[in-house]
């Protein structure tokens, strides 16, 4: 599993060209994902709502960055990074408003990968001052508290929030291996580990509003894309976590009971 971008390129690849399935290859596959790559770059989303530091254009760039890497790597095209490096310079590289949102760190983990690569301490150091002052001021909010209330959103309160921000505790402890990152994304992945993960189910529920929600059938209520959002928060994770890591262990059983139970949920028509 890749990430977020990787997946929309598949599901392409079926719908638009279903007969591509015959003759799945890397061709095909990297045909398709360039075509998503290029219509999005030509056709950026203006609007208010979505500026460019907020977490739907930050799940893009993330994925826009492994494919940077394979075009770059594989047919020296550094267009893509270019394209990056753009939208970061235009920015400052800056992150979202919100000091403890999540949604509002997460584009801080592609200009981390922009770092990485380039070695521009700019890059890294609005993100780098965003994440030291919510680990020297943690949030004092329980996870608990009634979801409506906006407070309820300075912690990882919702289960996508675990795509938006772990990793940017992760890729930071990985660079400058300060156990101050690693000991805050620990400690506030398990507390909403603990909190929406039915240990029953194997599911994460979307947030508390739904821990007493059943279906028609009677079921619990869970939220796909959700599930689906921590995973790909969990790849993040494991890309960076070094291997003799003790903690490395908990998300990598996550990872791998999770994503055997949303597999083994699958529909035959390949839906969920």
């Amino acid at each position: 599993m890749r990430k977020l971008f990787f997946l929309i390129s598949l599901f392409l690849l079926y719908a638009v060209e279903a007969d591509a399935w015959r003759v799945f290859d890397k061709v095909a596959v990297k045909s398709v994902m360039k075509r998503v790559a290029d219509w999005q770059i030509a056709n950026p989303n203006k609007g208010a709502e979505h500026d460019d530091l907020d977490w739907t254009h930050a799940a893009l760039y993330m994925g826009m960055v492994d494919w940077a890497e394979l075009t770059e790597k594989e047919d020296a095209d550094d267009s893509y990074f270019q394209w990056l490096l753009r939208i970061g310079k235009r920015n400052h590289f800056q992150v979202g408003k919100w000091m403890y949102h999540a949604d509002f760190i997460a584009v801080g983990q592609p200009f981390i990968d922009l770092y990485s690569k380039y070695g521009n301490k700019k890059m890294i150091a609005p993100v780098m001052a965003r994440a030291n002052w919510v680990v020297e001021n943690p949030a004092e909010v329980a996870l608990a508290l009634d979801y409506g209330k906006l407070e309820t959103l300075d912690r990882w309160s919702w289960c996508d929030a675990l795509f938006m921000a772990p990793p940017v505790y992760a890729k930071l402890y990985a660079l400058t291996k300060d156990k101050r990152y690693l000991d805050f994304l620990n400690k506030e992945y398990k507390a909403t580990y603990d909190h929406l993960y039915d240990k029953e189910e194997r599911l994460f529920y979307r947030d508390r509003r739904y821990f007493d929600k059943r279906e028609a059938n009677g079921k619990k209520v869970f939220w796909g894309r959700g599930n689906g959002w921590v995973l790909g928060g969990l790849a993040e994770i494991l890309q960076v976590l070094p291997k003799e890591e003790p903690s490395r262990a908990f998300y990598q059983e996550l990872f791998v009971e999770l994503a055997t139970r949303v597999a083994g949920l699958q529909s035959p028509d390949g839906y969920w």
